[in-house]
């Protein structure tokens, strides 16, 4: 199709002329200018005053339209000087889950020397918002864009423009930012007979240990010997004769979320549900590892392993991560 193929081509062109960067500043080979529709009919007016004034020998007509052609120039000038100079640099990026909104961090600056009005950056149908530069030379904005699948997510270049000051003229240019989010497995909990879980599950509070210190387990017949501290009094002096109180310790088992255990079919239906499972034992804060294709993670706890078990997850691609 004629459209898609003029689409494709356009977006070689502005790839080439706008390369990726953490920081672009717009300078006169970045920015565009168009006419909006105002001027449009401004320009068209001016042309229909010209030939009247020609026609009639009119000199007031003459110096209106030279007066309206002036204003144009203006807009032009003011609009574009709006935009040059302006930096955009990406500062970070938040991880989300599918489905989620994924959230960038941007700086604006400009010169000291200048101020700015009016500049609405941001995604065509996605978030964008407007800047001002006039108390602050420099300030940081957050834009989210929605994402439709996990992995590495890039988004489209930013789109920037102003019709500041009189919205004669549109300045617009794009910002190709070189940034990235990681999109994490949207986390649902399937119920299936294999949970993904490895060895060690004993008791829920971990492995016991016999004869330990910490959580009461009941009594037993008193043996000679046995501490004074240990005897049930309570139970002496109901029965009459000597109990002695017995005590357990819990060991911290590991758990692995094994990707071979899982019998549910497909690949992103195992991933959400080893999603939903980290974030679970990170809630419980557990110990767990993680086994999947060509990747593992030693049973650890903490957000940072939360967040490594997350990116795995997210970049898992055949047993690879891209």
């Amino acid at each position: 199709m004629p459209g898609a193929r003029w689409k494709t081509r356009l977006n070689l062109w502005l790839e080439k002329r706008f390369p990726d960067s953490r920081e672009i500043t717009l300078d006169i080979n970045r920015i565009f200018i168009i006419p909006t529709r105002i001027s449009a009919a401004l320009f068209i007016a001016i042309i229909v005053l010209s030939l009247i004034a020609i026609n009639f020998q009119n000199s007031l007509i003459y110096g209106l339209s030279f007066w309206l052609l002036s204003m144009i120039v203006m807009a032009i000038f003011y609009t574009y000087r709006n935009l040059s100079a302006l930096s955009i640099r990406a500062i970070q990026s938040s991880p989300c889950f599918m489905g989620e909104k994924a959230v960038f961090e941007l700086e604006i600056s400009c010169p000291e020397n200048q101020k700015k009005s009016a500049i609405t950056i941001g995604w065509k149908y996605e978030d964008m918002t407007v800047v001002d530069l006039q108390q602050h030379h420099s300030v940081h904005i957050k834009l989210s864009h929605s994402t439709k699948q996990r992995g590495r997510f890039k988004p489209e270049r930013l789109s920037i423009f102003s019709v500041y000051p009189i919205g004669l003229v549109v300045a617009w240019s794009y910002a190709a930012l070189d940034m990235h989010s990681i999109v994490y497995p949207a986390p649902v909990l399937y119920a299936t007979g294999e949970d993904g879980l490895g060895l060690d599950e004993i008791a829920e509070q971990g492995l016991e240990i016999s004869n330990g210190t910490t959580d009461f387990a009941g009594i037993r017949d008193y043996r000679d010997g046995d501490s004074p501290k240990l005897i049930h009094w309570g139970a002496y002096a109901k029965t009459g004769n000597l109990y002695s109180k017995t005590f357990v310790d819990y060991a911290d088992h590991d758990v692995w979320l094994e990707w071979d255990k899982l019998t549910m079919p497909g690949i992103e239906t195992k991933l959400s549900h080893l999603c939903a499972k980290v974030l679970q034992y990170h809630q419980q804060q557990q110990l767990y590892g993680l086994k999947i294709p060509g990747k593992t993670i030693q049973p650890m706890r903490g957000e940072a392993h939360k967040n490594t078990c997350l990116t795995a997850l997210a970049l898992f691609a055949e047993g690879k991560e891209k």
